[in-house]
């Protein structure tokens, strides 16, 4: 299966794997049945109103067929099939697609349509990046967010009694940042190797320099204070409220 490397912000590389075909193929056919059910509402809709508009259906028909590309645009490559699927459109070099792209993608949509997906099933099985036509058109691919799914994946943690905040600096963090931490170590704790030690290095180099503190702790200690920090934070703030 292909990789795919992602330069986060944090100057970190994230390797994520191109999405497998069943996973395109499932996030389709949820995304068609959405458009099913929608199209037979309109009809059901206008029948009942006895309205006979070709122009009428063709104006209500129109978020249909922009779905994808609107879908895609506004929620960063992903329709509600992908997020089901767990899968995203990127850029070749792992960074978030463009308003072009994502276009591209959606207009060479109209290649597969009259051969019922053929030529992407094809396409995405024989390219080696994981490419359909519009793909290739566009410079894009889609990628696994996850590969396996544990429970404390997520940012939020629960902490230990009586928490102490180690770092205050940490409000300094968006939490675009913590979520980039969070992936770290997770990558780190389900691949322990040299490259994803110097991974915890290099984000942690990246914090305390955002940060603008020094700190002699450990990376992998740092970081999971870091996310500790955060946390006790989040939980001051929604107790205070």
């Amino acid at each position: 299966m292909a990789q795919i490397n992602i330069n986060t912000s944090q100057n970190v590389l994230i390797t994520h794997p191109a999405a497998s075909l069943g996973k395109r193929v499932l996030s389709q056919m949820l995304d068609f049945t959405i458009l099913f059910f929608y199209l037979m509402a309109i009809a059901v809709v206008l029948g009942a109103l006895d309205v006979n508009s070709t122009a009428f259906m063709l104006i209500l028909s129109l978020p249909a067929i922009f779905y994808s590309f609107l879908m895609e645009l506004f929620f960063q490559g992903q329709s509600v099939g992908k997020m089901a699927a767990k899968i995203r459109v990127v850029k070749l070099d792992g960074s978030q697609a463009t308003v072009i792209n994502y276009f591209t993608r959606w207009l060479l949509r109209l290649i597969d349509i009259p051969f019922y997906g053929s030529v992407a099933i094809i396409t995405v099985a024989t390219n080696g990046k994981g490419q359909r036509l519009g793909d290739i058109a566009a410079g894009t691919t889609v990628i696994n967010l996850k590969e396996n799914t544990y429970f404390n994946d997520g940012i939020f943690k629960k902490l230990p009694v009586n928490y102490q905040l180690q770092f205050s600096e940490v409000e300094k963090l968006s939490e675009k940042d913590i979520r980039i931490i969070n992936e770290v170590l997770n990558h780190h704790r389900k691949n322990r190797n040299r490259s994803t030690v110097d991974m915890l290095m290099k984000s942690k180099e990246a914090i305390i320099k955002k940060m603008g503190i020094q700190s002699g702790t450990p990376p992998l200690q740092f970081l999971q204070t870091i996310l500790k920090d955060y946390n006790y934070i989040i939980s001051e703030s929604t107790y205070k409220d």
